[in-house]
């Protein structure tokens, strides 16, 4: 609504955010630049003239972490089991010095606010925030933007600037945008209507209403019991809640634990205290107070806009009261809801996180996505990654408007979702409806009297490593979790309604704000296990949730198969496995904690070995779902385009559960819908900007090796830059131990090639058969090699097909190396193949092509060791010069970049693109004779990537050599020696 006051941030750079490089202004000094977009006129609004210019505006500037990847690198690192960083959290106070702006930042961006007119303070204890505050004429000049009112859809006026905030061009490039220039805030709480008990026949309702002190029962009070509902059937008490998912039922459940609230309304103190006589429990409750005080707003009990003030914390507090009667809760209180703006709610936010005296965070509060500003949303962004870092967990209600979240606000149909349930470092909470109780109870979407659980496909942020494989939407998906959230079979609370009322009323309510208590009450009672004591608490939960559904689904999350969210549009449907009604489902406390309390492990690291497979294991396609989805429900969606597959190596397929370091991967990539490229990294790291595999249009099949570096977890991720079917077969690993074999390079050497007969009596095309390829003897391969590095080429193919190259002698694998779609084709992969018995390899062709392998190293008990790197580019051409034809460019390896001197050979994806014409590439040691051996082969205007296992000259140097002008870039992924 349009006041004398308002609240407004200023927000620099935080991860995730876009600068827009705008026009420029005219207020203030030097060049200036637009920062972001002007808020958009909410649906229904109609612009009613200009806003007073002696308008009062409180000003927060939020200022971007020093290094926005550090911090999203380091969210990760504390998320992995097997990190060395596993749930070492940053301690309180640390945010600041650790990942906050540097003091010139700091300073830059206090000058620049002094020299617009502008009185900044002092900067807040996370460093992101400086107060500031400004009239509305002020921060016109200041930021180049007018103002104008709206009068809204339900008859209030509001406010908001009419163009993108102006700052001068050197700030303007740390900057996100400004937050609160509008006042337009529709921020609602997620409960249901009260079902007072007096209108079941309930005794309740006199006024005024007393509740006698009961010592602890999880079973309620004769308010309810006495009621003629049923406990199981028409609410769920804590004891029946508790014991349906699995958690524990006592006066000490969660001690040591604190959880906060979020509300935006006064807390009524004597419903609290009737709650805790009606359940027996002496649960502290204590309260903080932001951009507010105490007794200031609304009171509890009276009505602003047809609903009693209090409902939402008395459900949030009393709810957590009943599941974790031995926790602490501090309630959070801003400004009331009807008059707050984004930075009030931001305010709140930052408030509970920089105090960071909570393990858990609950908030059933929310906005509409579409009405919430990009700079709000990039500003809760930070704050919510400050609190993974901290190791705090935070859970929000969904919605109670199904597929449809802006419908109450602007009476927009359109999908949409919450905020900030649906920011990337929030778990959203969903709602169910639940009958009967223990091993009986059943389940199914909440859709019912008007509201229903909130979910769908964010419009803004991208999709998530965490949901790969499990939520294959272009975007994050929400919700994550879901838990009881129907008021026909709701919670039991007391509320305070004057107009009804001078004491609290028993009654029942519902909605995905008691849903998301719910989840913050699991979280608490995980974290006060044992295992988590000693593994470090569950903190960021999302990363840990969707690895639990990757390993244990049916044991940790209770799947709800049925009903829907279609509330006010068409909406989504619960089915098996996840779906944006209900997520992963409800959770089943003792599998959940042991998978969000999960031991620390080590990664693999130090100088390795390699053991080959007999034949490939494959350990992803997602056209059937292997190694797709979760544990009991696979998915056959192909990946999205930005979407990342994390793919689960330890303990599959015959490697070993732990002292992985690397994995040898055939990666193919089919049914493509566009030109792309596929990165493959160590889960929970930082993802590299080098690629594996690169394809040209849609419609192809194309494939490539890969050695890539194996987490702590056991899991490596395949992430692609547009929409695919992608398949992983495992052709070997490399343990940090000593019983596997080492590695020789040799000077590549042709050992096939079908077109000259070389290795073989016919020059003829090969054919839907099998041919045999002697290697011990030939070459340099000596009689002790176990393995073969081979670069192998299909070319001139007649229509699609593909090669397998295995043992002789061996059974026929089902996994190819090699693969082509269409005729004329030339293209190369590099395979680790098994030598028979005999010494000789089999070569399977499907379909008709010829042939070409080319033997660079091999792998026998003497030999040096494999050590892995992080993927990170070494050469590429485009920055400088393309190689020409006929050309030879030497590359420095060994101590470049971090790599040792010593190195023997070197593990790189090399890539040409920008081909002018049919070509070839080799590379070999610098100092010695080119080979007449090729590593990549193309056809004009293709890109091609191959990995290539290149010996290392005594200078430290790897030549490239091509017979035709193209780009080169090369990838280094680990090295021998």
């Amino acid at each position: 609504m349009l006041a004398s006051t308002a609240a407004v941030a200023l927000c620099v750079a935080a991860a995730g955010s876009a600068t827009a490089a705008g026009a420029s202004a005219t207020a203030g000094s030097g060049v200036l630049r637009r920062i972001g977009t002007a808020p958009r006129v909410p649906a229904g609004a109609t612009v009613v003239g200009a806003t007073a210019s002696g308008t009062t505006l409180h000003l927060g500037v939020y200022l971007a972490p020093r290094d926005p990847r550090a911090l999203t690198d380091f969210v990760k690192a504390v998320s992995t089991p097997g990190d060395p960083l596993y749930h070492r959290y940053l301690a309180k106070g640390q945010f600041a010095s650790a990942f906050g702006p540097t003091r010139a930042t700091i300073a830059e961006v206090s000058q620049a606010l002094k020299a617009a007119g502008l009185a900044p303070g002092k900067v807040s204890p996370d460093g992101l925030s400086i107060p500031v505050t400004a009239t509305v004429a002020r921060a016109s000049h200041a930021f180049g933007t007018g103002f104008k009112n709206v009068r809204l859809k339900d008859g209030t006026v509001d406010y908001l600037n009419s163009s993108a905030p102006a700052l001068p061009a050197d700030v303007a490039a740390s900057v996100t945008g400004i937050v609160g220039l509008s006042n337009v805030d529709t921020i609602t709480s997620h409960h249901t209507a009260v079902r007072r008990m007096s209108e079941t026949g309930s005794v309740a309702g006199r006024s005024p209403h007393a509740v006698a002190p009961r010592t602890y029962s999880p079973g309620l009070c004769a308010d309810f019991t006495g009621s003629g509902l049923s406990d199981g059937t028409d609410y769920y008490s804590p004891g029946k809640l508790a014991g349906t998912y699995g958690m524990t039922s006592s006066a000490t459940a969660g001690s040591g634990q604190t959880v906060a609230v979020f509300e935006m309304e006064n807390v009524d103190p004597a419903s609290i205290a009737a709650y805790q006589s009606c359940v027996g429990t002496n649960t502290s409750v204590s309260h903080v107070y932001v951009d507010t005080a105490q007794g200031a707003g609304a009171p509890a009990g009276s009505t602003v806009d047809g609903q009693p003030v209090g409902v939402e914390s008395a459900l949030d507090i009393e709810d957590l009261i009943g599941l974790v009667p031995g926790a602490s809760i501090i309630d959070y209180q801003g400004v009331d809801a009807s008059s707050a703006t984004d930075q009030n709610v931001l305010d709140g936010y930052q408030k509970m996180v920089t105090d960071d005296q909570a393990q858990v965070i609950s908030t059933s509060w929310g906005v509409c996505e579409p009405v919430e500003s990009g700079a709000t949303a990039s500003a809760e962004n930070t704050v919510f990654a400050e609190a993974a870092a901290q190791g705090q967990s935070v859970v929000a209600a969904s919605g109670d408007s199904g597929s449809s979240d802006c419908e109450p606000a602007t009476g927009s149909s359109s999908a949409a979702v919450d905020d900030p349930a649906s920011q990337p470092y929030v778990t959203g909470v969903g709602g169910t409806t639940m009958t009967g109780s223990g091993s009986t109870a059943t389940q199914q979407a909440w859709n019912s009297d008007g509201g229903g659980s909130g979910g769908g496909v964010s419009a803004r942020w991208q999709p998530t490593v965490y949901q790969g494989g499990i939520a294959t939407t272009s975007k994050r998906a929400v919700p994550d979790v879901a838990a009881l959230a129907d008021p026909s079979t709701g919670y039991p609370i007391y509320y305070s309604d004057n107009s009804q009322s001078s004491g609290p009323l028993p009654a029942i309510i519902g909605g995905t704000s008691g849903a998301a208590p719910t989840w913050a009450a699991a979280i608490a009672q995980a974290n006060a296990t044992s295992a988590c004591q000693t593994n470090g608490r569950a903190g960021f939960l999302n990363n840990a949730l969707y690895r639990a559904g990757r390993g244990n689904y049916p044991g940790d999350f209770w799947d709800v198969t049925s009903g829907n969210n279609a509330v006010f549009a068409t909406g989504y449907t619960a089915v098996a496995g996840y779906d944006e009604v209900t997520g992963l489902g409800a959770p089943r406390e003792a599998g959940l904690t042991a998978a969000l309390c999960a031991p620390k492990g080590t990664a693999a690291t130090g100088a390795s070995t390699f053991h080959p497979l007999a034949s490939p294991k494959r350990v992803l396609d997602t056209r059937n779902g292997t190694g797709w989805g979760l544990s009991s429900v696979p998915s056959t969606k192909p990946l999205v385009a930005g979407g990342t597959a994390p793919v689960k190596v330890e303990g599959v397929a015959g490697i070993p559960s732990s002292g992985v370091t690397a994995v040898v991967l055939n990666l193919t990539v089919t049914g493509t819908t566009g030109t792309g490229y596929l990165t493959a990294w160590a889960d929970g790291t930082a993802k590299p900007s080098t690629s594996s595999l690169n394809w040209h249009g849609a419609g192809q099949t194309i494939a490539a090796s890969a050695t890539v570096k194996v987490a702590g977890d056991g899991v490596v991720d395949l992430s692609t830059s547009s929409a695919t079917h992608v398949i992983a077969d495992v052709q070997g690993y490399y343990t940090s131990g000593t019983s596997g074999a080492r590695y020789s390079a040799l000077t590549p050497a042709r050992l096939l090639d079908t077109r000259h007969a070389i290795g073989i009596s016919t020059t003829s095309k090969i054919s839907n058969r099998a041919i045999s390829l002697k290697v011990r003897g030939r070459g340099g391969v000596p009689s002790g090699a176990t393995s073969v590095v081979l670069n192998l080429t299909a070319t001139q193919t007649v229509g699609g097909g593909y090669l397998e190259a295995y043992p002789e002698g061996a059974t026929r694998p089902t996994a190819s190396n090699v693969n082509w779609s269409a005729t004329g084709t030339t293209i190369p992969n590099l395979a680790v193949v098994p030598i028979g018995s005999d010494g000789n390899i089999s070569i399977f062709v499907r379909s008709t092509s010829h042939v070409i392998a080319d033997v660079s190293g091999y792998f026998s008990t003497t030999g040096a060791t494999f050590k892995t790197v992080t993927p990170q580019r070494l050469l590429d051409t485009r920055k400088t010069t393309a190689l020409g034809s006929g050309r030879t460019l030497a590359l420095q390896i060994a101590g470049a970049d971090g790599l040792p001197t010593g190195v023997k050979a070197v593990v790189l994806t090399v890539t040409v693109t920008g081909t002018t014409g049919t070509g070839y590439l080799t590379a070999w040691a610098d100092g010695t004779s080119r080979p007449t051996a090729s590593n990549l082969n193309w056809v004009q205007g293709k890109t091609i990537a191959n990995q290539v296992m290149a010996p290392v000259g005594s200078d430290g140097k790897v030549d490239f050599y091509t017979n035709s002008t193209t780009n080169v870039i090369a990838d280094v992924s680990g090295y021998v020696s």
